[in-house]
This record gives C-alpha cells, sequence and structure tokens, in this order.
C-alpha cells in the first residue's frame, strides 16, 4: 500500500488542482493507495476543503492538527504516524512537486532502495522556476552534506521523497519545519538505509505564500552537521 502524506497550512489555493490531479492519478494506475491531508491548524478554508474531500473519497484520511506547534516537520511527522502504506510518499501542498515522478519513485524503492529522493540536480532533473540563489544554496548544501557524510546524494533538502515505513520509524525525527528534510536524510544514511534518487522537476507555487524562512532554514540546516560527532 502507498500513503501520499501531504502537509497543508493555508492552501485553499493549491489544493483542489493538487488532489485532483492525484485522484485522477491514482485511479488510472489503479493503486492500493490513501492520501493523508494534514491540515496544520489553518486559518482559510484549507480545513473545510480537506473535509470535503475525505467525504468524497473514501481513501483520503483527513488529519487536523490542533493547537500544537505549527510547522511543515511536525505536520510530515504526525501524518506519517497515521499513514498505513508500506510505501510512503511526501507531497508538498503547494503543488510545487511534479507527481509523475511517483511512479519512479516508487519503482526505486521496489528495486530495493529504503530511501527515494525526487532530486532536481541530477541529469534528467531540472529545478523548473526556483530562483537561482535558492538554487545555489539547496543544491550547495546538499553537496557539503555529501562530501562531510559520504551520502552521494544531491538534493536532500528537498522533501519530496518516498520511503519505507520501518525507515521513519528508526530515524526519530525531531525538526518541526523544513529541516526535517536533510535531518530525515543524514539520521537515515547513518542508520546505514539504502538510499537513491530520481529525477524531478519543480515548479514555483502558483498561490499563497512561501512559508520557508531562509536566513532561519540555513542556521538550522548548518547545526545538522553536529550528528556526524553524536
Amino acid at each position: 500500500m502507498i500513503s501520499l502524506v501531504i502537509p497543508l497550512y493555508n492552501e485553499e489555493g493549491n489544493i483542489r488542482p493538487l488532489v485532483d490531479s492525484i485522484v485522477e492519478l491514482i485511479i488510472k494506475k489503479k493503486w492500493d493507495s490513501e492520501i493523508v491531508l494534514v491540515d496544520d491548524n489553518s486559518n482559510d478554508q484549507t480545513a473545510e476543503i480537506v473535509d470535503n474531500y475525505s467525504k468524497k473519497y473514501d481513501f483520503i484520511v483527513p488529519l487536523h492538527r490542533g493547537q500544537e506547534k505549527k510547522g511543515m516537520g511536525f505536520a510530515l511527522i504526525e501524518g506519517t504516524k497515521k499513514a498505513n502504506g508500506d510505501i510512503i510518499i511526501w507531497t508538498m501542498g503547494d503543488n510545487s512537486d511534479d507527481i509523475n515522478t511517483y511512479h519512479k519513485l516508487i519503482n526505486k524503492i521496489n528495486e530495493g532502495y529504503d530511501m527515494v529522493f525526487a532530486a532536481r540536480y541530477i541529469k534528467g532533473g531540472s529545478r523548473g522556476n526556483l530562483d537561482l540563489f535558492k538554487t545555489f544554496l539547496s543544491s550547495g548544501y546538499s553537496k557539503i552534506a555529501s562530501l562531510w557524510y559520504g551520502t552521494n546524494l544531491h538534493d536532500i533538502t528537498n522533501a519530496f521523497r518516498a520511503f519505507k515505513k520501518n525507515v521513519f520509524e528508526k530515524c526519530n525525527l525531531k525538526s518541526g519545519d523544513f529541516a526535517i528534510s536533510p535531518e530525515f536524510a543524514i539520521k537515515a544514511h547513518l542508520n546505514g538505509f539504502k538510499l537513491g534518487e530520481v529525477p524531478t522537476t519543480y515548479t514555483n507555487r502558483k498561490k499563497g505564500k512561501s512559508k520557508f524562512k531562509l536566513i532561519d532554514m540555513g542556521i538550522k540546516y548548518i547545526s545538522l552537521f553536529k550528528l556526524r560527532m553524536r
């Protein structure tokens, strides 16, 4: 079974085209799957839209976070705990991820990999319309982490990935924000799991505002290098 875990915070402008396209795809592919929609205590119409989808499709699972501390990482952790799938795929709620990459991720997992990253910075991949500065920082961080840990990975800051449920259970993730992406990659590597990557194309959100805070994330990303000392 495949679980698609999607964190959502004030994504009323993106959730419908995203979920509609995913529903169409999994029905076409006849996948045994579920979509876990995690509303991170939004203050727009996101929660209502999530509930409407769960009433329409029995394979859509709603999860509403209450007054807990908000954050993409916290939403992904809770959504993954709730997921019933053997394979989990994290997908961003801003509709920036190319869902046509799903089959590549799944095929790679079935080849024997424990976690597979959708990578923008490898042959066949593309940063799309991601601005050059963010591209430089994200690809640069992945290169440094690859040298520091020996991961040989090119895009660990991208949360878009597939993994086996037991990998998540082993890694004991702590980050409540975007830092969960490199944290998960590094901890999976340190725990000896087999990691791979497939190409994907990124697209900037069309509606809503990004929650990514560049300076804060830069500091937290750098702090992850201490995991090697531990």
